[in-house]
């Protein structure tokens, strides 16, 4: 399983490898404190903090992160990456997902999460793919639920985020048994929207 930087089109998306040159639109994008609630870190104060915030997404050894780009209008309307890449395993995580807020309950992040399960799971050859999220999100744990991705189990006071909080993250996977079903889901969930 090797994991390299692709771009990968849908409908409505466009997912490209994040560059620095996406640094303003993500600021543009990120910087509602609601919108970042229960992620590790607080929203884009400013344009260098945008900037420190993809150089450390682009140094991390074990990620892949992306930017969501809308179709058509070729806007930066969030982020996304694959995250503690295991090769060996023949398994990564999904995280780090956010999303402007006009774009949120849309169908932006059912495709966003169709284009990369597909990716991985066809292409890659994963074995699983996870998500994490934090216990108190509730909305994110039904949109996992709703896709189709089975949830797994609580680590207790997994890790210190924001306001220097020990979160309890809620475990989630598809395997690549799951994924005809899944997809199938995935699929029928797209055209909905």
């Amino acid at each position: 399983m090797r994991v390299s930087p692709v771009v990968l089109s849908g409908e409505q998306v466009r997912l490209e490898p994040m560059s620095l040159e996406h640094a303003h639109g993500l600021y543009n994008r990120g910087r509602n404190a609601a919108d970042w609630q229960y992620l590790p870190r607080s929203c884009f104060v400013d344009l260098s903090d945008t900037r420190q915030w993809v150089e450390e997404a682009l140094a991390a050894p074990d990620q892949l992160p992306f930017v969501i780009v809308e179709q058509g209008k070729n806007k930066v309307v969030g982020s996304t990456r694959y995250l503690t890449i295991r090769p060996a395993h023949r398994s990564l995580e999904i995280g780090w997902t956010w999303l402007g807020q006009e774009w949120q309950r849309t169908g932006v992040n059912t495709e966003v999460k169709l284009l990369l399960l597909s990716h991985a799971l066809e292409r890659l050859g994963c074995l699983r793919v996870e998500f994490k999220t934090d216990a108190r999100n509730l909305r994110s744990q039904r949109a996992l639920e709703r896709i189709g991705a089975t949830r797994e189990g609580v680590l207790r006071k997994h890790m210190i985020v924001q306001g220097d909080y020990p979160r309890d993250s809620v475990y989630f996977s598809v395997i690549d048994s799951d994924w005809p079903q899944v997809k199938q889901r995935l699929t029928l969930l797209r055209e909905r929207s």
